[in-house]
């Protein structure tokens, strides 16, 4: 039925508003907003970002490394797992172990278990209700890893998870059923080192730069595979794609967090004037265009600084990092440390066993240590290729959730007092709040030196919100606890023991 003049005119009125309406959101664009300044590209900007209340209130989360290298799983206790990429390449103890796994070097390489990584078993909103039953409060996962292959919707290579493998967007599905959970959302980005990954000198500008012996067959055999492996050696073209897929997640999934690693090993060397450029042009350069567009997001979003591995950025400009990291005092710049349950940070079939991983008790103690020392605790987890979460990782985020469901208080929204502690206790306040954490129920009771609080003071066990007698002995308080008011032995709730010293901190 032909359209009569009115209804043509109504239709086309429509349309007329449409694409008005369009071009007004389109006004309201990133792309269309006010450039970013130079200004705004210097360190000297960025060290004054501030860090989200969000992410000082946190003080837990969860690091995820998943992608190809979960299927072999595999390590010899010196590279970790999510390592396989290069070290089956160069690594006497990997090389015999693929070989006699997977087949002959230089025609079953590395590209050939995207097809067997199938994710068969990803659910991510399960994987988010296993999460936050953690009690953390922030997630990231691995979009690209040393290995080259994105875990994301990408435009800019084909070697990703949506067009090979798994054929998921992991990035964006998790993205949205952890946001549905109500934890933030960040993103981790390990291309830095892609490079050198699949030649002999890693992340040695000293030698020569071409693809190791096997890739070359590789190549020579599937010449698209270049796209996964290339490019080799810090070249402008490296760089100006490294930062386009960075710029790229960040538009597409507007993550609350950007994890970034670490500079190649020689990054301070003269020899290496690449990294420089790499380092203060390009990653300055793509940091500044994150914080601005987060902008137009309406969001406080920040980054990590792996200075304490190898001096990546200047001090403030990020939150320190390293692998691992314990410190032994408060420093004077906001921390983080991440690290596994066992040793390496993808899953690892070497250490899927009761006696490498570390306990849920080991791992409060640790949350503890690292907030009253001023830094917040990123605890990596490593599934199957499967899409699995084992048994024993889900144990421990259980665990840990169990103990924060009760002493949270003692955690969440805390800063750090004036020490971190002594011996086995470790302080936190909140407000005017001290609260005091024993990482071990002390054989001879509870007592703290140091403290003197006012007559009438009220103390707690801030599990149960239990008032808690207790006596000054010159300068330490002996606090009474009631064999009644503390959890059994190996319950979750026993790793460690909260106290409130109410109005403590005077202002």
């Amino acid at each position: 039925m032909p359209l009569n003049k009115y209804k043509f005119d109504y239709l086309l009125l429509a349309i007329i508003v449409i694409f008005t309406s369009c071009n007004e959101a389109k006004k309201e664009t990133r792309q269309d907003s006010e450039p970013i300044t130079e200004q705004e590209k210097t360190w000297e900007y960025l060290k004054a970002v501030p860090i989200p209340q969000w992410y000082e209130d946190a003080k837990f989360g969860i690091f995820i490394h998943w992608g190809p290298y979960a299927v072999p799983g595999w390590s010899n206790g010196h590279y970790y797992s999510e390592w396989y990429s290069t070290a089956m390449y160069i690594d006497e103890d990997f090389k015999k172990y693929h070989e006699e796994n997977y087949g002959k070097l230089g025609e079953f390489g590395y590209k050939d278990f995207i097809s067997m990584f199938k994710a068969e078993k990803y659910n991510a909103d399960e994987w988010a209700l296993i999460l936050k039953s953690s009690g953390a409060k922030y997630v990231i996962p691995t979009a690209e890893h040393h290995d080259g292959f994105a875990m994301w919707d990408t435009d800019l290579t084909p070697w990703n998870s949506v067009d090979r493998g798994p054929n998921l967007d992991f990035i964006g599905t998790l993205g949205q059923a952890v946001r549905k959970a109500g934890m933030g959302y960040g993103v981790s980005y390990h291309r830095e080192r892609h490079w050198g990954f699949y030649t002999n000198s890693l992340n040695d500008y000293r030698k020569d730069v071409e693809p190791n012996e096997y890739v070359k067959q590789e190549i020579i055999a599937n010449p698209e595979a270049e796209l996964l492996y290339g490019p080799f050696g810090l070249t402008e073209a490296f760089m100006e794609d490294y930062k386009k897929r960075f710029l790229e997640i960040c538009t597409k999934y507007q993550p609350d967090f950007m994890w970034i690693d670490d500079a190649p090993s020689n990054s301070k060397k003269p020899e290496a004037p690449a990294v420089d450029k790499f380092m203060n042009t390009y990653h300055r350069e793509m940091i500044a265009e994150y914080v601005y567009m987060a902008k137009d997001w309406g969001k406080e979003v920040y980054w990590n600084n792996k200075r304490w591995s190898r001096n990546n950025y200047p001090a403030g400009a990020g939150v320190d990092e390293k692998d691992y990291l314990r410190l032994d005092s408060i420093p004077p710049v906001k921390w983080q440390s991440s690290g596994g349950m066992a040793h390496s940070y993808g899953y690892d079939r070497t250490e899927d066993d009761e006696g490498k991983y570390k306990s849920s008790e080991k791992l409060v103690e640790t949350l503890i240590d690292v907030v009253s020392k001023g830094g917040n605790f990123l605890l990596d987890i490593g599934p199957k290729a499967d899409g699995t979460i084992t048994p024993l990782v889900q144990s421990r985020l259980k665990g840990i959730g169990d103990w924060l469901a009760v002493n949270g208080d003692a955690i969440y929204g805390t800063r750090t007092w004036n020490t971190f502690g002594y011996d086995d206790i470790r302080y936190t306040i909140k407000g005017n709040d001290l609260y005091v954490l024993f990482l071990n129920q002390p054989e001879d009771g509870f007592i703290v030196k140091g403290l003197m609080p006012e007559t009438g003071t009220e103390i707690t066990l801030v599990n149960g919100n239990k008032k808690v007698i207790w006596e000054q002995q010159g300068d330490k308080i002996i606090l009474q606890v009631k064999a009644d008011d503390l959890p059994t032995e190996n319950n979750a709730e026993a790793a460690a023991y909260a106290f409130k010293v109410k109005g403590y901190i005077k202002e």
